[in-house]
Parts: structure tokens; C-alpha cells; sequence
């Protein structure tokens, strides 16, 4: 079963360039955007795979 490692963003929505640009670069490092909420500031839940060398440290 595949396991994940999660992080949550909170950033300010002045800036939309700067919130895509930070999402889109979470997104090459393989983060996975899953959830989003807020109004003035968003957060993000992010999740990535976690390597299978990872995995079997944590079990």
C-alpha cells in the first residue's frame, strides 16, 4: 500500500503569481496538491509518495 508524507501550505492571496509559482514548483519536487480552503489566506494540503526505502523505515 502506498504511503505518503503530507505538508499544508498557508500563504497570504495578494499575490496569485506567487502562490502558482510556489505550487508549481512544490509540483516538480513531486508534491501533489489534494486540498484547498480560505480567503484571505489559502492553505494547501500537499502530499508526495514516499520512497519505498522511506516505507520500510516507518513501518
Amino acid at each position: 500500500m502506498q504511503k505518503y508524507e503530507y505538508r499544508i501550505l498557508h500563504m497570504p492571496t495578494t499575490s496569485i503569481t506567487v502562490l502558482n509559482e510556489r505550487v508549481n514548483n512544490d509540483v516538480r519536487d513531486g508534491w501533489e496538491p489534494i486540498m484547498m480552503s480560505g480567503n484571505d489566506f489559502l492553505n494547501v494540503l500537499m502530499r508526495r509518495p514516499l520512497d519505498e526505502s522511506e516505507q520500510g523505515e516507518q513501518d
